[in-house]
Formats: structure tokens, C-alpha cells, sequence
């Protein structure tokens, strides 16, 4: 490093470790993190990111590797703001003044004279990323690149003017005094241009007018891939402080070669060219593909340009296999190393873990070195077969002879896990690529290294389409390939997801050749793009089918037809659409046929309950398991989303039409053997309505709309999987009319149609309050090519949380953890054992964690949630003062049922019920 540079003794950290004051000189800081950013280029970034911003530059100037240049030189100018009076007067927190005064007076002998007095008025207005992108600005760097320096620190500038009028508003804050002319000002002003130009200098650039112009996209890349050389560089493990009394590292290379291989601790995976795709089901699988699942392959290994692939396929037909085969081809080609694969839901997500993990430990097999996979939603630190993972921490990769796939803890973070190379998760993860939230360039950076996989998108309402469609229009300006999975997906939504994404790769839709013709409802269907052209394949080996008949209820008739349906022997499933519906249910039903007889299962159960009790339903009623002989299984939408099992018969509330159909893939599933009376699939539904006044459950979850027109288009025989697509197809293309009986009917209808499309269009509004706007990819008058406003968010909030249910348009939900009182103490409900005096027990507290129940949404109301929150804080102050020792329990909220299963909330009597799961009643005042 340049010794007249390194010898003004400015700060970058500081800090006291017993006694001992420590500190990083910022010269030895941003060294680091050009030589991490530099190694991140060469050995973590994939080689479809480097085409993304090589592609992305624009410049005369002649180098050998203009964007490794680049790349080194914002890590190396980043932290320039803290060579400003406001940041090197700052004191630190947790140390004595002795490390202040002593680091002030290498400044005083360095030449700032009076630095050690100065008292600046306004220091926190020069925030030193804020500082940086003004200093490099008065060099002459244009806005592209200060905006990614300014933006290091989580989110970029709003406004121009929060930048540029900072020499002029705070000017002490730059050059400790205000006057020109003072010698102090020149000297703060010759240090700073002195480290811009060493900047410059060590990487590879002569003059400011080298730097090259990048476009939008690749500017969010790079400011991601900043803020992740800084976080490593800036982590004492890897890159530790130096004694006060040291002013440099001896020996430079040995720091970097030291630090980086604390941080990388796996492999990055570089998928191959697949020759023989057939084979490769043989090798990850142990089985040879479907026909569907070989025409993909085939399909994808043709393609000169893949983008975005869309399979629609029934139930059941090995979309997940297809898929990961799918990408491993789409990775070799575009140069991605890694995969996301989204569900909706955590318990989905659960379910698809071991089966990825599975698919990677093969790919590992013939590797030499680790991969990493993560689990990302928000109970994932509590999934049993994750947790089991080999962890990093203390990994030394040379110790492993063979490769494995393992947990890198650093990519453990909230913000850091979308880096990591595999993760599964819930599909939140890939819609937050669309918030406007602090650090999103991480997000983005982790995404445009990977395959995309969304599964079950037929699962995502209006509000969530405006996130999902947005993150894909980013996805397209990246050029990651993406892979989506629906059984049931309407042509329309269809459309909307190719527009979007082609969108981002700057191609118009009015430009594509075959855009009109790509309406169609043939089944199964793989939609593709290749290149700037969008392609269908529709023929497809004839498959086995399987006829539904379909069987219009009375609710009046329901015991009735329970009754017949068990006479001989049967498993009955039963799914409604509200909690409170099947709990009623499941009381009439064991008071019928029995306790012993009905199972219940829905989202309000405590979560370890719900986990026993779905491992109980698939050895009942999964695959190749003995099956009881009467049953009867009553849930909610939970059943249609996760569980491989299967129901003899089945009963429904009506639902949307490709709700009912992922429903019926419930019905006769497997082959097993069946009761003679149930030889035939019969699927009923429940809430038919002449009139349309639909069942008030129903009426609120779905809208009669959607209701109307399903049961308008609903047959009496569904042949699977000919119909799915015709079906979905009618109920979502308003083109497809009704006729009604009367006026009044059909107005009721009409306005029925308003009220659905005015919800539509008030979820959108709300959707775009939050969401990103779309990558620029060409400057204009009205949108500049840089970072400015990017995240301008009326509405920051940065817990995780309040993310997911912005993305997914929820209320707050509140989650305790449940436990039942025992003596002076507690225990967990199923178990006999006090556990309040082993909190501080890392097992035991885990186990306590794992135990969370969501409370009754009446309790989180706009009207409710703060008085709710502030009696469960003051209860748990009380109650369970002792979990804040606990790292598992630290920030948990609890609540203790008594011995009749109930306690008292915010005026409500909560009861437990470890069959029906939690009920509220509001208590009278005397109560």
C-alpha cells in the first residue's frame, strides 16, 4: 500500500477487548475489502453475474478486466467518507475515552492540528456513505457509481439534493473548518483526493474519465456485491483489529489468504452440460423420467438462449424432479450456482427440504469439496432435518475427503441467506426481491446468482402477483433463468408472467411473433422463451385418466351422506375453508360417529402439534401404508397444499375452480386397495347456490365472484387431467359468459364482477406502495439510469415480519408460545414435566420454542394489536421474566394456559383444545 497514504492514521474501526485497545486503520480497511471484493469476483460470483455486468459497461478505456477493475475499485474509494472530521471525531460506544484520545492524537501528529477540540455542530448530517458519494461526486464520478458508494450502507439517496448540497450546508463536517483558505481545510481536502486516487491507481484506472458507465441492473449488483465484501472484510474473525500501537499489517497477502478461507467455507457449484438428460433422472432419482418430464428436458437442451420456462402438469407427475433436473441443465447454460426453489408455505417448504437436500448430496457425491444449502422461512432454525445439517462454524474444508452438503453459517443472517448457493423457502424470499426494504441489493445480488424455482403458483392472489411479477421482470434483466410450476394456472396469469418477464429483458410484447397465439388450454403445456421468441409444446404421450364425479350438497344432507360413505368402510375427507367451520364440524362429527373416528387439522393448532398430528395423517392415510378402516379426516386449506395423502372419498366447500382441482388431487391419490363402494371417485361440494348467496366463510376468503363462476362451470364427471385446464380456464377468462334465469340474478352477479375486479385494482394501488419500480434499461428524461430513490419507502419497517406481510397483503399476526400450567411452574402440552427451571437449557429451550400458536386474528385487529402486545409484554415480565437469558426464548412471548386449558387476553377467554385446536369467546364485563 502506498505509504503516503497509509501514514494519516484515519480510523475505520475501534474498539476495547479487555483491557486492550484495538483498532483498523480505514487504509488497512479498504485494502481488505478491494482484495475480498477482488476474490468474491474470482471465486464466488457466477460467470452469468460477470456477463451481466460486463455487458452492462460502457467505456474507451482499455484494460484486460474493466469490471474486476470496477469491482475493486468501489470496494477500495467506499468507505472514503470516513476521512471527514465527523466521522473521526466520533466516539465509540462500548470503549474508555483513553482509545478516543489516542487515535484523535495520531490525527493531531499526522497534521490535523485541533482535530482533538473540534466541536462540529451538525456531525450525524454526514452520515460517511452519504459523505462518500458527495466527495466522489466533486472528483467528477458520475451518479451510477456515487450512488453505489453512497448506498453501501443498506439503501441509496432518495433525492439528489441529500448529497450534493452537503459541501455547502456542512462544510466543518469535511474539512473541520469552514474557510477555504485555511490550511486545516486544504489538508483534509489533499488526504481525500490522495485515497480517491490511490483508489483509482490500484485498480487499474489512470483518471476519473477511465471509470466506465454501468446501467441500472448491474449498478444493483454491484452495490450488493459491495455491502457483502464489506460485511466480510469487516468481520474481526476473519479480518481482525490491530493494538493501537501497530500503524500496518506486516504481511498483507497472509491477512487475505488467512481471511478468506475463514469465510469460504464451501465450494461454488458450476453445473455441467447435460448430454443424456434421460440419464440423469437415473443417477439423482433412481427412476426413468415420464414423458413430461423428458420432453422438458429435451426442450430446455435445444434452447440456444433459455430465459423462462412455464410447466403446467397434473398432480402427482414429478413436477419437483423435473424441475431440479431442469435446473441443473438452465445453470450450465447461463452460467448460474445455485438454485431457489419457493412454495407458499413454510410447512410446503418443510415438505420439499429433504427431497432437494437429497438431490444435492447426489450432485455433491461427485465433487471433492462441501456445498451449502439453507432453509429460509421463519421457523426454519426449528426443522428437525436442517438443524441435523453439518454446520461451518469450526469446518475446515480441507478436512473434508469427500464432498457434503452442510450449513455455512454466515449465510445464516436474515439479510445474508439469499446469498448463499441453495435455498429453500417459502416463496416471501423471492417477492422481497420486489420490496422496497434497507439492503435489497443483497437480495438481488443472491438471486441473480441462481435457477429460480416457483412451485404451486396458482397459490398467489392479486396483491402477491404484483410482487411475484415484479421480482420476475427483474429476474429477466439479469438473465436468471426461471422455472415455474402450476397444476392449475390460468391463461391470463400465464401471459402476465411472460410479458413480465420479457419485459425485463427489454423486449416489447407487441414485438413477439406468436404473442396472440399463445392463449390456449391444452394440457399438460410447457411455455418457454428462447432468447427474444416464446415457444409451446403441447403434444404429449396420452396419459392414464381418471374420472371425478362431481356431486352437488345440500348441507342438510351432510351426515347423511357421511353415514353411507362409511357403511362399508371408508376413508372421508372433508375440507372447508374457515377454521372456525371445521372445528364446528369436527364437534358434530365425533359427537356422531365417534371421537375415535374424526381427525382435525388446521393452522391453529400449536406448531409441534400440527407436526405430529400431519405425520399421524400420512401414516394413516399416505402412501403404501395400512390404512384404518373407517375415517374421517376434516381440515383446511392446509391438506391441499402440503400432505401426500389420500381420501376415498371427499367433501368440499366450493372453493375457485383450481383450488377444487388441487383438492381433488387428495381423492383416490394412490394405488391402494378401496372399499367396493368407493370404487369410483366421487368428490362432493358443499355451499352451491342458486341465488348466490354463498356461505359467509366461503363468501369472505374467495368473493362471490369466483364462487359464481365455478359453480356455473363445474361439471358433474371431471376427467382428469383432460378437464383442468378448460376448466380454470373458463372460471378466470371473463370473456366466458353467463346467463342467469332473471334480472335480478344476473345484476347480483354484475355486481358481484365490480366488487371483484375494484378489490383486484385496490390491491394492485396498495401492492405498488411497497414494491420496487422496474429496472431502467434505458435512461429517459422522466427515469435516470441510477439508485437515486430506488428505495424512497414512505413505510420503512425492517423487521422480517412486517416483509412477509407486506409481500403477501396479511394482517400482523401475533404468535406466542404455548405452555400449561403445572404447580408453581409450567410444562408443554402432551408432556407431564415441569420445565420452567431448565430455560437455560439449550435443548430444553429449543424444545420450548418450537412450541408457538397463532393467536386468533381478532386479537390482532388495528383496533386490538397494541393493547394486545402490551398486556402480553407486562404478563410476560411477570410470568417469564427468566427467558431473556435464553438465546432461544430472548425475545419470544409466551402465555400459560391453567389446568382447564384457557387464560384471559386483551377481554377474551382464549381455550386450548389439543383435538380442535384454539377458540376465542370475548368475555362480558362482570367477567
Amino acid at each position: 500500500m502506498d505509504k503516503k497514504v497509509l501514514r494519516y492514521n484515519f480510523w475505520a474501526k475501534k474498539r476495547e477487548d479487555k483491557g486492550q485497545l484495538l483498532w483498523l486503520p480505514l487504509m488497512q480497511h479498504l485494502e481488505d475489502t478491494k482484495n475480498v471484493a477482488g476474490l468474491l469476483w474470482e471465486h464466488w460470483l457466477g460467470e452469468g453475474q460477470k456477463k451481466l455486468i460486463t455487458d452492462s459497461l460502457e467505456s474507451d478505456f482499455q484494460t484486460d478486466n474493466l469490471a474486476k477493475c470496477l469491482v475493486r475499485f468501489l470496494a477500495a474509494s467506499h468507505d472514503i467518507g470516513k476521512a471527514t472530521p465527523a466521522f473521526q471525531t466520533q466516539k465509540g460506544f462500548s470503549n474508555s475515552e483513553d482509545l478516543d484520545i489516542q487515535l484523535l492524537e495520531k490525527l493531531e501528529q499526522a497534521g490535523f492540528t485541533g482535530i482533538s477540540t473540534v466541536d462540529l455542530q451538525f456531525p450525524r448530517k454526514s452520515h460517511h456513505s452519504i459523505a462518500g458519494q458527495y466527495l466522489l461526486s466533486t472528483y467528477g464520478v458520475k451518479e451510477d457509481i456515487a450512488t453505489i458508494i453512497g448506498g453501501h450502507h443498506g439503501k441509496p439517496v432518495d433525492e439528489t439534493k441529500e448529497y450534493k448540497e452537503q459541501g455547502k450546508s456542512y462544510p466543518s463536517n469535511y474539512f473541520q473548518v469552514e474557510d477555504k483558505n485555511n490550511v486545516i481545510h486544504h489538508r483534509w481536502e489533499q488526504v481525500q483526493q490522495e485515497i480517491f486516487h490511490w483508489a483509482l491507481e490500484s485498480c487499474g484506472f489512470e483518471t476519473v474519465a477511465d471509470l466506465p458507465i454501468i446501467k441500472q441492473p448491474a449498478q444493483v449488483v454491484l452495490n450488493g456485491l459491495l455491502i457483502m465484501a464489506d460485511w466480510i472484510a469487516s468481520n474481526e474473525h476473519f479480518f481482525p483489529l490491530l493494538d493501537v500501537n501497530e500503524d500496518e499489517v506486516q504481511d498483507q497477502n497472509s491477512r487475505l489468504e488467512i481471511g478468506f478461507k475463514k469465510w469460504k467455507k464451501t465450494s461454488t457449484w458450476g453445473s455441467e452440460n447435460i448430454i443424456n438428460p434421460d440419464g440423469i433422472y437415473k443417477k439423482r432419482f433412481g427412476f426413468s423420467p415420464r414423458n413430461v418430464q423428458s420432453i422438458l428436458s429435451q426442450t430446455i437442451e435445444n434452447t440456444a438462449k433459455p430465459g423462462i420456462v412455464i410447466l403446467e402438469a397434473p398432480m402427482g407427475l414429478g413436477k419437483t424432479e423435473a424441475s431440479l433436473v431442469a435446473a441443473e441443465q438452465l445453470a450450465a447454460k447461463t452460467g448460474r450456482n445455485g438454485l431457489f426453489f419457493g412454495l407458499p408455505t413454510q410447512a410446503t417448504s418443510n415438505g420439499i427440504f429433504t427431497r432437494i437436500e437429497k438431490w444435492l448430496e447426489n450432485i455433491v457425491s461427485e465433487l471433492d469439496e462441501p456445498l451449502s444449502i439453507h432453509l429460509a422461512h421463519g421457523k426454519a432454525a426449528l426443522n428437525e432435518h436442517f438443524a441435523e445439517l453439518p454446520r461451518s462454524t469450526n469446518m475446515n474444508i480441507d478436512d473434508w475427503d469427500d464432498g457434503s452438503v452442510v450449513v455455512n453459517e454466515w449465510f445464516s443472517g436474515r439479510k445474508t441467506t439469499a446469498l448463499d448457493d441453495f435455498v429453500v423457502g417459502t416463496v416471501d424470499q423471492f417477492l422481497m426481491v420486489a420490496l422496497k426494504q434497507k439492503h435489497l441489493a443483497l437480495r438481488h445480488l443472491g438471486f441473480s446468482k441462481k435457477v429460480v424455482v416457483i412451485d404451486e403458483v396458482h397459490a398467489y392472489d392479486a396483491y402477491m402477483s404484483q410482487y411475484l411479477l415484479e421480482a420476475i421482470k427483474w429476474m429477466g434483466a439479469y438473465g436468471v433463468p426461471v422455472v415455474i410450476l402450476s397444476a392449475t394456472l390460468p391463461s391470463k396469469q400465464r401471459e402476465n408472467i411472460l410479458r413480465h418477464y420479457m419485459a425485463g429483458m427489454g423486449i416489447k410484447w407487441r414485438d413477439i411473433e406468436n404473442a396472440n397465439q399463445l392463449k390456449t388450454d391444452a394440457y399438460p403445456l410447457i411455455t418457454y422463451s428462447d432468447g427474444s421468441e416464446i415457444h409451446q409444446v403441447k403434444t404429449f404421450e396420452e396419459q392414464s385418466h381418471k374420472d371425478i364425479h362431481v356431486i352437488r350438497l345440500q348441507e342438510e344432507k351432510l351426515i347423511e351422506t357421511v353415514t353411507d360413505a362409511l357403511k362399508d368402510g371408508g376413508i372421508v375427507g372433508v375440507i372447508v375453508n374457515t377454521v372456525k367451520r371445521a372445528q364446528e364440524l369436527a364437534r358434530h362429527f365425533s359427537d356422531k360417529f365417534g371421537a375415535d373416528k374424526v381427525d382435525l387439522l388446521h393452522s391453529s393448532f400449536i406448531a409441534t402439534e400440527r407436526i405430529r398430528k400431519e405425520k399421524e395423517l400420512l401414516q394413516q392415510i399416505g402412501k403404501g401404508v395400512t390404512r384404518p378402516f373407517r375415517k374421517i379426516i376434516i381440515g383446511t386449506q392446509v391438506i391441499e397444499q402440503s400432505l401426500d395423502i389420500d381420501f376415498d372419498v371427499m367433501i368440499s366447500d366450493l372453493a375457485p375452480m383450481d383450488l377444487l382441482i388441487q383438492r381433488i388431487g387428495r381423492l383416490h391419490r394412490h394405488d391402494t386397495t378401496r372399499p367396493h363402494k368407493h370404487k369410483a371417485a366421487r368428490f362432493y361440494v358443499l355451499g352451491i347456490s342458486d341465488d348466490l348467496i354463498f356461505e359467509e366463510g366461503s363468501a369472505f376468503v374467495y368473493g362471490d365472484y369466483l364462487l359464481a363462476r365455478t359453480q356455473h362451470f363445474l361439471p358433474d364427471v371431471m376427467r382428469l387431467p383432460d378437464d383442468i385446464s378448460p376448466l380454470v380456464q373458463k372460471v378466470y377468462n371473463s370473456g366466458e359468459l353467463i346467463e342467469f334465469s332473471n334480472d335480478e340474478l344476473e345484476q347480483k352477479y354484475l355486481d358481484a364482477e365490480t366488487e371483484h375486479h375494484r378489490k383486484i385494482t385496490e390491491k394492485e394501488t396498495k401492492a405498488k406502495a411497497y414494491r420496487i419500480n422496474d429496472p431502467v434499461l434505458k435512461e429517459s428524461r422522466l427515469r435516470k439510469g441510477n439508485l437515486i430513490g430506488w428505495l424512497n419507502n414512505s413505510h420503512p419497517n425492517e423487521s422480517e415480519e412486517r416483509a412477509y406481510a407486506q409481500v403477501r397483503d396479511i394482517e400482523d399476526t401475533i404468535e406466542v408460545i404455548a405452555l400449561k400450567e403445572m404447580g408453581g411452574g409450567y410444562r408443554l402440552f402432551g408432556e407431564d414435566s415441569d420445565i420452567s427451571q431448565h430455560i437455560t437449557d439449550f435443548d430444553t429451550a429449543k424444545k420450548i420454542a418450537k412450541n408457538t400458536l397463532r393467536l386468533p386474528m381478532i386479537l390482532s385487529k388495528i383496533y386490538n394489536v397494541d393493547k394486545t402486545i402490551e398486556e402480553l409484554e407486562e404478563y410476560n415480565r411477570i410470568y417469564l421474566n427468566g427467558w431473556r437469558d435464553s438465546s432461544w426464548l430472548k425475545g419470544s412471548l409466551g402465555i400459560i394456559f391453567n389446568q382447564n386449558n384457557e387464560c384471559v387476553l386483551n377481554g377474551y377467554k382464549i381455550r386450548y383444545n389439543e383435538k380442535y385446536g384454539v377458540e376465542i369467546e370475548r368475555m362480558e364485563k362482570k367477567e
